[in-house]
């Protein structure tokens, strides 16, 4: 006799702080809400895994509580599932996202939340997972997942293999992560997966934008973050810097947009010299700012994911003029001539 499959025993559910703000769960003053309803289940295990820039990573001490720089509260499970449908319906959020960690029951805890969700609202779900089978992959997808994102955070093998791979004593690897991917677009298609890249965490431009070209060839999309070290994380040798996040963000817009690829850009010493479009086309295009704009799965804007109100990486909404003229001086390009 099979055993009847029972639910999870968990009645929690971890869910980010602006998250909360939208569903009236915590009161917050906000100058840009999240368009997207940010969740992770609930443990209070560390993640097997053990990548060198994760507060929830096997081997540190973080606190389970951090994403960047995001508080993921643990927070009554029905209850936000419940306000998560109501805030769909009112328009105040546009997508749930679901980020998964490594540990035993992780699976039955994700399609819980996931049917919990879809018995309640049509919103569209979004999860972010490190890779699995092709079954469970299409599992995902009949529960009603259309995004599925596999983050590589790092921007080449010898930097995956150092940051969250053999050299981290972490599990993963860089192929079969590639993998993953491609076998989840298989399953999903082609613009239904994406990954996270992590920008300064010593890869060059030259590095982060070969990758996101081959991805967007194999119709595989790419989110930004910038690195943040968090307390009770391993360092990282960070070359974080502005100039470099923008010359990759820009870059990553052209090759999206279809309007270059990377073998039209010029690089020396891994550093963009020519994004391989006109000076005027350059211009037309930052005066619109979308090129700077939080990049991921559609209605994903992350407030403060990964910035400070000194310091903006990603824009959760479109930039102003003046900010528009900040970022001109941060990529080191100046006005029209």
């Amino acid at each position: 006799m099979i055993p009847m499959q029972t639910e999870p025993s968990c009645k929690k559910v971890r869910a980010s702080l602006g998250t909360l703000g939208v569903l009236g769960m915590e009161f917050l003053m906000m100058d840009a809400p999240p368009t997207t309803a940010y969740l992770q289940i609930y443990t209070d295990k560390r993640c097997i895994a053990n990548c060198r820039f994760c507060s929830q990573a096997g081997g540190g001490d973080g606190d389970l509580k951090k994403i960047a720089r995001g508080m993921y509260i643990p927070s009554d499970f029905d209850n936000v599932v419940l306000r998560l449908g109501i805030a769909f319906e009112r328009g105040y959020l546009k997508r749930a996202c679901i980020q998964t960690a490594m540990y035993p029951e992780m699976w039955e805890d994700t399609t819980h939340l996931i049917k919990s969700i879809r018995e309640l609202s049509l919103i569209p779900i979004s999860v972010s997972v490190f890779p699995l089978s092709d079954e469970k992959y299409s599992t995902l997808k009949d529960l009603g997942v259309d995004k599925l994102v596999i983050p590589l955070d790092a921007c080449n093998c010898k930097l995956f293999s150092f940051i969250k791979g053999k050299e981290a004593h972490s599990i993963y690897e860089w192929d079969s992560h590639l993998d993953g991917i491609k076998r989840a677009t298989r399953i999903l298609g082609r613009g239904s997966v994406g990954t996270h890249l992590i920008i300064g965490m010593g890869e060059s431009a030259e590095d982060a934008l070969e990758l996101i070209s081959k991805l967007h060839g194999e119709g595989v999309y790419s989110a930004l973050f910038a690195y943040t070290h968090l307390p009770g994380t391993r360092n990282i040798p960070s070359n974080l810097n502005i100039k470099h996040y923008r010359s990759v963000q820009f870059g990553a817009y052209l090759i999206r947009e279809n309007l270059v690829s990377f073998a039209d850009m010029a690089f020396v010493s891994g550093e963009v010299v020519d994004f391989g479009i006109p000076e005027v086309d350059i211009q037309s295009l930052l005066k619109s700012g979308e090129a700077f704009k939080t990049t991921g799965c559609p209605d994903c804007n992350r407030p403060y994911a990964t910035e400070t109100h000194q310091e903006i990486f990603n824009y959760p909404c479109e930039p102003n003029e003046n900010e528009i003229g900040v970022i001109r001086e941060q990529l080191g390009i100046t006005g029209e001539k």
